[in-house]
Parts: structure tokens; C-alpha cells; sequence
């Protein structure tokens, strides 16, 4: 009789729950979009989020519906890294997280900003508090330690144990993902939690900031400026340092008032350094031969500079390594040696070094030596040769077929400067970046991660975001997502192109089908150059994806096709298209750029490789 009784506790919806004061504290912390995959454990969620929008519209997040996790966190990945700031996902208990999958994995890696909220079983039986449990499935889903399927990866993990102090849970998650090295945080709480009754409340937010930047110590300052002027062969190795949009410009100067100097990136993940600088390297990841003749190697946010058993560095050259993460605390096997090593933002150092060496007249009359000069046009000549040799590469008549060089140039030529790329194209990226030549800060985004799966989802956001950014622009910039088909399969790809329709976010995706993963088969030849894989077939190697799907269908159809049979795509919201040759991705690049970025409708050109 007992249960009976406790199980007629319900709660009024208009109430001022925990549930509705995580959200309230989410939107003060300036959190302005949720990307939601709900189940049985929010209930008091779902009834604080139609409260929210129904009484404060305009004062509460966007909440966007997402099929699949792994498309809710690539969203918010892909939303921080234009705006720097952290965005919320909510997922639904273990299953949940653990649908997070890769996703969690990129942000981690790649050092992204990101608010987790997953909710917990109910922890009564009987009806003893609202939220307790009603449903069959509310004993299957309590795991022994939930927080533990993604906490390797997460910069903090907590749970609301009262709805007293929720503010305060939201407040000290933001303040880890938003403090160097930044990355993902995880919530989680129980539905009687959540559903618990509070008095209205707010946090003092100036009082809620994360760390500061750190600056390098004077005598770090001297060190290095000194050794990168007196260098015969001095080289900057980056790998992230651009995801602060301010740094790419102070490593520039940097480079410029040391003739001669070079920068190489390793990472891709954001534009460090623009390429049409005589000093750029332009990007590889890792393997590049202009690590072994440097003397002094500057190591600027990079984690893997040079691969020890194919291009180390000479056994005498100086290293320092200024890095926000510079010991790489979540990679166990991390072994680079350094002469130096400091903890301190990039931009921050940056405009350290270069003060340092202008206000230096002992390091200004050095680098009047002729032999400066004659390094810089040295320089300079050596940029111009290797830019010639790459507009050599792409073969661009109307029938030749398709490859990673001459799709890249016909994106660089047909698409306007202010376009964002978001790259995820594996074995492709090399030579993509080699012919995009990015030099804008942010106008190329690839993962960071390994996740592959990233940019179906990381493109919304980003597009979301620079909307967000020029919302007073008639014409916001494109964004362009260019993955190969083994990212797209894993990346469930349905999902996201519902998101995209249902939330009218409009890109130009351009899929390179070339059959299957190609990376395996490239790792194991760098293993077993002579084995048996060099005869093998991708099929044997279990590396195909023969026969192909349509992506150009799939992606149509997913994004809710209305059309009658025989109807022609252009009526629908996206449309899928499949080029064989140079020709035909021309016509279709120009159809996209009237489409997306006019039109504002989705559009998706799948690349037979």
C-alpha cells in the first residue's frame, strides 16, 4: 500500500525544476545551441526545455534534434571551433555515451570545448520521489560507473547529486573546458535529481572564468629568441597553434623578421601558418624531410613533430617546445626531446619572441648580417619552386579523371576566397591542402582526431556557427566538407543529413568515392613493404566498399526527398549529384555555388574516383 501511495507523486511542468535551472545556467555561461538525442531519463529535460521555449524565446539555447550521437558531438565540435566557445549535448544514459563513440575521441584529441550531459537511471523503485523509476528498461540502463565510459577522455567529469547546486556543477564543468588544454566535460544526473524543485537562482558569471593564458618566463624569452636568430637552419614545427585565430598572424611576423626561417606544419587541423608565405612548408603529417638538416627546431602547439624512425631531426639540433599540453598527458608513449620546455599560450609566446628580438639591438645588428638577406631570397625562391611543382601536378582537361590534385585546384578556382573548408579526407589531405594553399586563418578545418565520422556533423556546426557570426551578411560564407567515403560510412551520414534539412543548414558536400579505406593499405606497407599485401587485392586486404553505395541517393534521401519519380533534383532542399571527370565537376561546382551559397540549399557531389 505503501508503493501505491508513493507512486502517485507527480510533479506540475511549469515548476522551477533542476532540470530547468542546468539549462537556465547553460544559456548565462553563453551557451547558445543543445544538441539533443533524449530517452527515458529526461523527462524533467524535455519538460524544462518546452517550458524555456515557450516563456523565454529568444532568452534560451536552440535545441537541435540529432538522430545520432555521433552527429550531436561533432555539431558542437565543429560549432567551438569557429566560435571558441563550448556548446551542450545531451545524450541519454550509458547507451548514449557510449553512442558518443569517436566523437568524444576528436574533441579530446583536437583540444575542443564541449558541455556532455547524460542522465542517470533513477535511483528509487517505488515511486518515492518524481522521477523515480516507471519503466522496464530503467533497471537495464544503470551502469556501475557510467562517467567511466568516457573519462579517459574528458577534462572533468561530475554528477548533480541536488538540484541545489546545479548552477554551480554547470559553472565548474564550463570553467575545465573552457581552461587550457581545453576538451570536453561530462554531467550526469539522475531523473529524481532533475526533477527536484528549487528556488530560482543565478551565478555571478565574471567569477566563473577559466584560466588565464600563461606567458613564457623572461629568461625562456631570451633563450629562444637568440637561438632561432643565431641558427644556420632554424625550423618552426606547429600543429594547432591556429585554432586561435589570432596566433596564425604573430607567427607570421615571427617569421619575417628572421629571414630565412621555415615553418612546417604537422597537424592540419586548423590554418597555423598561411601558405603562400615563402616561409611555409606547407603541411604533412609528420613525415617531411625539412626536419633533418634543422639546427634549431622551435616546437610551437605540436604533438607529434617528426616520426623518430623515418625523419628525426640530427642527434645536435636544439629543440624547445611551448605547447599549452606540452607533455602530451593523455598519450602515454610520448618520448620528443626538448632543451626546453614551457607550458604558455601560443599567441601569447608569440608576441613575446617577436617584441623581445625588435627591442633587442644586439639581436637586430645580427640579423643585419648580408647573410640574412641572402637566406630570406634563398627562401623565397625555394617557395616559388615547390608552388610551381604542385600547380604542375593536376591534369585539367574536360575528360581527365578525377584525383585528389585536380579536384583540389577546381574547389580553389571555383570557390569564392571566403569559403570554409572542413576536411576529412584521409590519404587525400596532403595533397588537398597542397592545392587549396590555405592562408586565411580558419578557412581550413580537418579533425585533429582520428575519429574518422568528424565532418558529416563538425560542418553543420561549423556552418551554424559562422552564420551565427554574419547573420547580417545576405550571403553568409560557404562552407565545403570534403570526405572520403570511408569517413562517410562511419559517420552516419542519414542522420546528419536530416539535421541538415531540418534545420535548413546548407553546405556543399564533396565525397571522395575511391572504394573503400585506403590508409590501412598504406600502414602496412610502411610495416611490410614486401609482404603480402603488395599483391593482394583491397577485397582481400578487407578494404572495400565494392559495390559502392550512392551517396549522391543517399544523401537526398535521407534529407526527405518530396519529389515525384522522374521530377528533377533542383525542387528538392538537397540535391545529390555523381562526376566521373574534370568536365563534369565543373558544371557541377557551379551549379553549387548558385545552390548553397545563393539559394541556401544543401547539395552533395560525389566524386567517382
Amino acid at each position: 500500500m505503501a508503493s501505491a501511495a508513493m507512486s502517485t507523486v507527480r510533479q506540475e511542468a511549469s515548476e522551477y525544476t533542476a532540470a530547468f535551472a542546468l539549462f537556465e545556467a547553460l544559456w548565462e555561461a553563453g551557451i547558445t545551441a543543445c544538441f539533443v538525442n533524449v530517452g527515458s531519463d529526461h523527462p524533467s529535460i524535455i519538460e524544462a526545455i518546452v517550458k524555456g521555449k515557450r516563456e523565454r524565446p529568444g532568452n534560451w539555447p536552440r535545441f537541435i534534434t540529432c538522430p545520432a550521437e555521433i552527429t550531436a558531438l561533432s555539431m558542437a565540435d565543429g560549432y567551438a571551433r569557429v566560435s571558441g566557445k563550448p556548446q551542450a549535448v545531451v545524450v541519454h544514459v550509458d547507451v548514449g555515451t557510449q553512442a558518443l563513440g569517436q566523437a568524444v575521441h576528436n574533441a579530446s584529441i583536437a583540444r575542443v570545448p564541449v558541455f556532455i550531459f547524460a542522465g542517470l537511471c533513477p535511483y528509487t523503485e517505488a515511486g518515492e520521489l518524481p522521477g523515480s523509476r516507471t519503466e522496464y528498461m530503467h533497471w537495464l540502463q544503470q551502469a556501475p560507473d557510467q562517467a567511466a565510459i568516457v573519462r579517459q577522455y574528458c577534462r572533468y567529469t561530475g554528477e548533480v547529486r541536488t538540484g541545489l547546486n546545479v548552477k554551480q556543477s554547470v559553472g565548474r564543468a564550463l570553467q575545465f573546458a573552457n581552461s587550457a588544454p581545453k576538451g570536453p566535460v561530462y554531467l550526469t544526473s539522475a531523473r529524481e535529481v532533475l526533477a527536484q524543485q528549487i528556488q530560482p537562482y543565478s551565478l555571478q558569471q565574471e567569477q566563473w572564468v577559466p584560466i588565464g593564458p600563461s606567458a613564457l618566463p623572461f629568461e625562456a624569452v631570451e633563450e629562444i629568441s637568440a637561438a632561432l636568430v643565431h641558427a644556420e637552419r632554424p625550423l618552426i614545427i606547429t600543429g594547432y597553434s591556429g585554432r586561435d585565430r589570432q596566433t596564425p598572424d604573430q607567427l607570421v611576423a615571427l617569421a619575417d623578421v628572421i629571414p630565412g626561417i621555415r615553418v612546417h606544419d604537422t597537424g592540419g587541423s586548423d590554418v597555423c601558418f598561411p601558405s603562400t608565405h615563402p616561409a611555409s612548408e606547407g603541411f604533412r603529417l609528420s613525415f617531411d624531410e625539412c626536419t633533418k638538416d634543422a639546427d634549431v627546431i622551435f616546437l610551437l602547439d605540436c604533438d607529434v613533430p617528426w616520426i623518430p624512425s623515418r625523419n628525426p631531426p640530427p642527434s645536435d639540433a636544439i629543440v624547445y617546445h611551448v605547447d599549452i599540453d606540452p607533455l602530451n598527458q593523455q598519450i602515454p608513449v610520448s618520448f620528443f626531446p626538448a632543451n626546453g620546455r614551457w607550458k604558455a599560450d601560443s599567441f601569447t609566446a608569440l608576441k613575446q619572441l617577436v617584441g623581445h628580438i625588435k627591442s633587442s639591438s644586439r639581436l637586430l645588428e645580427t640579423l643585419q648580417d648580408p647573410k640574412y638577406a641572402a637566406r630570406g631570397e634563398a627562401r623565397v625562391k625555394a617557395h616559388r619552386a615547390r608552388i610551381a611543382d604542385i600547380e604542375a601536378l593536376p591534369k585539367m582537361n574536360d575528360d581527365s579523371a578525377l584525383d585528389a590534385n585536380n579536384i583540389g585546384r577546381l574547389l580553389r578556382t571555383h570557390l569564392s576566397e571566403s569559403t570554409t573548408f572542413v576536411i576529412e579526407a584521409v590519404t587525400a589531405a596532403q595533397s588537398l591542402h597542397d592545392q587549396l594553399q590555405p592562408s586565411r586563418p580558419g578557412s581550413w578545418i580537418n579533425c585533429g582526431g582520428t575519429g574518422i565520422g568528424w565532418s558529416n556533423g563538425a560542418a553543420l556546426g561549423i556552418k551554424m556557427a559562422l552564420d551565427d557570426l554574419e547573420s547580417s551578411v545576405e550571403h553568409p560564407s560557404l562552407v565545403c566538407q570534403v570526405v572520403g567515403d570511408g569517413s562517410m560510412m562511419c559517420a552516419s551520414p542519414s542522420s546528419a543529413f536530416w539535421v541538415a534539412r531540418k534545420s535548413e543548414i546548407p553546405i556543399l558536400t564533396i565525397v571522395l568515392n575511391n572504394g573503400g579505406w585506403k590508409a590501412p593499405r598504406n600502414s602496412t606497407e610502411l610495416v611490410y613493404p614486401k609482404g603480402l599485401n603488395k599483391s593482394a587485392t583491397d577485397d582481400e586486404l578487407n578494404i572495400s566498399f565494392r559495390p559502392s553505395p550512392n551517396y549522391a541517393a543517399l544523401a537526398e534521401a535521407a534529407s526527405g526527398s518530396e519529389r515525384e519519380v522522374g521530377s528533377p533534383a533542383q525542387d528538392d532542399w538537397m540535391q545529390g549529384v555523381r562526376v566521373s571527370n574534370v568536365g563534369e565537376l565543373r558544371l557541377a561546382l557551379d551549379e553549387a555555388t548558385r545552390r548553397v551559397g545563393k539559394e541556401r540549399k544543401g547539395m552533395l557531389i560525389e566524386v567517382l574516383m
